[in-house]
């Protein structure tokens, strides 16, 4: 009974809404190539951006389960920016999620 309501609780527990109130648009107005390359570890990251990275990973490959409803429109407006904007760098985010 208590492993059932691990998990349960696990369930439930969202993400931190620290980085709720970002500007999500303007960071990737500036620098978009810099997120990607901190995603897929091909360059530097501060402490922030591989925490927003990890997030966003497990996100995609949980559909966003855990997420807020400020979080789960937060991650639909980079879906929808790299989907426009940069479709081959997305393919590239989506391929990386550890399924």
């Amino acid at each position: 009974m208590s492993v059932l309501t691990c998990v349960l609780a696990e369930e439930l527990w969202f993400y931190s809404g620290e980085f709720d109130d970002m500007d999500v648009l303007s960071i990737l107005e500036a620098q978009a190539e810099q997120e990607v390359d901190c995603y897929m570890k091909r360059g530097p990251c501060t402490l922030e951006q591989q925490r927003i990275a990890d997030s966003i990973r497990e996100a995609i490959r949980t559909n966003c389960r855990r997420c807020t409803p400020k979080q789960k429109q937060q991650i639909q407006l980079i879906t929808d920016w790299y989907k426009s904007r940069m479709p081959q760098n997305w393919e590239l985010i989506v391929a990386n999620v550890d399924l």
